[in-house]
């Protein structure tokens, strides 16, 4: 029969053992969860540079548009301007044919 010593021994190498496992076990389980963490801030990472890839595709996309739009309406204006102007010619050539035949 073990005396009342070894089995305070014994109880006292147990529990150094369970210390021990649990001591590996968090370190263990603070490894997983780092490596964890590490994977999904990569992740993370990952898709918020996709997000921003994607977001540049349809800022170009549409600034495009919008400078297709805007150069569709200057030469609309344009054309307008040029039209008119050409219209005036006329009646200042005619006008000016006028002055000069009235001098001569």
């Amino acid at each position: 029969m073990a005396s009342i010593m070894e089995r305070i021994a014994e109880a006292e190498r147990q529990a150094d053992a369970i210390l021990e496992e649990a001591n590996r076990t968090a370190r263990e389980s603070v490894t997983r969860v780092k490596a964890e963490a590490e994977e999904a801030i990569a992740a993370a990472d990952e898709q918020g540079r996709a997000r921003v890839a994607d977001a540049l595709v349809l800022a170009r996309k549409n600034g495009e548009g919008i400078a297709n739009d805007v150069a569709r309406k200057a030469k609309e204006e344009t054309d307008a301007l040029i039209s008119e102007a050409q219209k005036n010619v006329s009646e200042a050539v005619a006008y000016l044919m006028e002055r000069i035949e009235a001098t001569v």
